[in-house]
């Protein structure tokens, strides 16, 4: 990537000042290796209607999934190392990180601890960290600094973690983060707000902007986005608004699923738009939308085959793959889906309950070389799709 040599001295000159705050706050360009685009200057691209996931017709094992010192078990979120990290750490490119949600004991939403193993078959975890601020951890994304995220339910904030393993800082807020579930990384152009960690929350189906580049070096907090269904599950059973994906560029859209209601919805220039509280509220049915921003939200699909989806991926042709948790005839579900809301196809990934999909990720650069990372909860492993 053209940018990274630039990245790479710029992130020396600023080594300091993130080992302090963790991410980039407090610095006045948003350095990430992906940029937030002008959206008034470019045409949304049209939708792919190839569907990816009926070329990908093998499944390997990756490995276990299981923390090989305390047994921490059931994977929930699953991140993917694209390029090679900044800085020393651990973690090199290919790596997969993973989280697990549940302790040995197998009690839901008691796991502590992060995994990483090679992206190969074959591979065996080695912990990454392991910390009570870790527990219930429901969803992992990565930002342009190689610190990954992990959103937790169970302790009600989203931590920051270097690839060297260490925690840097801690996102919490009582009101707005109560069941902290999916999330997604920002990164934006302007200064303040800089990057932003966005969280989706299952106790008040609120999706909650977190700008990490104040001008005050403070998070800011703001509950963009109001309304998505949630159940109220217990851990194990828990549905609302997750699977968040975002794609800049040309798309610049924010892409949130919900297990409750069996919806996709696509949110345009979530990045430049969405800063108000409440700026968007969706309907009871989450299929409509009210609020000052209402004409930036989508309904893109709803129903069948979607039955629980949690998790998600963006393809390389832009098309999402969707992870379902329930299923009247037990299957666990991959739905395709185009970024038109074209249902393209679905593939059952696993033969025993239903269940047993959470965190999906896609890597390639083209429709042949795509590849789908899965965490496998029936067998506390990661496996992979591929042609």
């Amino acid at each position: 990537m053209r940018l990274r040599p630039i990245l790479a001295f710029l992130l020396l000159l600023l080594t300091s000042a993130c080992d302090t705050t963790g991410t980039n706050q407090g610095i006045p360009l948003a350095l990430g290796r992906t940029a937030h685009s002008n959206r008034s200057a470019k045409v949304e691209p049209s939708a792919d209607h190839t569907s990816i996931l009926k070329m990908l017709k093998t499944q390997a094992v990756i490995g276990s999934t299981v923390d090989p010192a305390n047994g921490d078990q059931n994977p929930y979120g699953l991140v993917y190392i694209k390029y090679k990290p900044f800085g020393k750490g651990v973690l090199k490119k290919g790596d997969l990180v993973v989280c697990n949600f549940n302790d040995q004991g197998n009690v839901q939403g008691n796991g502590t601890t992060v995994e990483y193993m090679p992206s190969t078959t074959g591979s065996s975890p080695t912990r990454l960290v392991q910390d009570s601020s870790l527990k219930g951890c429901a969803s992992l994304v990565i930002n342009g600094f190689d610190e990954v995220f992990a959103t937790n339910s169970g302790a009600k904030n989203a931590v920051g973690i270097f690839p060297s393993g260490k925690i840097t800082q801690t996102l919490q807020n009582s009101k707005l983060m109560v069941e902290p579930w999916g999330s997604v990384y920002i990164t934006g152009i302007g200064y303040p707000p800089g990057d932003g960690l966005w969280v989706s929350d299952a106790d008040s189906g609120k999706i909650v902007r977190i700008d990490l580049g104040t001008a005050s070096g403070k998070p800011k907090y703001t509950p963009v986005i109001s309304g998505f269904a949630v159940n109220h599950g217990k851990p194990g059973s828990i549905l609302g608004p997750s699977g968040l994906q975002y794609v800049g560029g040309n798309t610049d859209t924010l892409y949130i699923a919900d297990g409750v209601t069996n919806t996709l919805v696509a949110i345009r220039h979530p990045y430049s738009e969405l800063f108000q509280a409440n700026a968007i509220a969706v309907g009871s049915n989450g299929m409509t939308f009210s609020g000052p921003k209402a004409k930036d939200a989508k309904l893109l699909f709803h129903g069948y085959p979607l039955d629980g989806p949690i998790s998600s991926t963006v393809l390389p042709n832009g098309n999402l793959v969707l992870g379902n948790t329930l299923n009247k005839n037990g299957k666990n579900l991959m739905v395709e889906i185009a970024s038109d809301g074209t249902l393209l196809a679905y593939k059952n990934v696993d033969n025993g309950p239903a269940g047993a999909i959470f965190g999906i990720v896609a890597t390639g650069a083209s429709d042949s070389t795509t590849k789908i990372y899965f965490n496998d909860d029936n067998n506390n492993n990661v496996r992979v799709l591929q042609p």
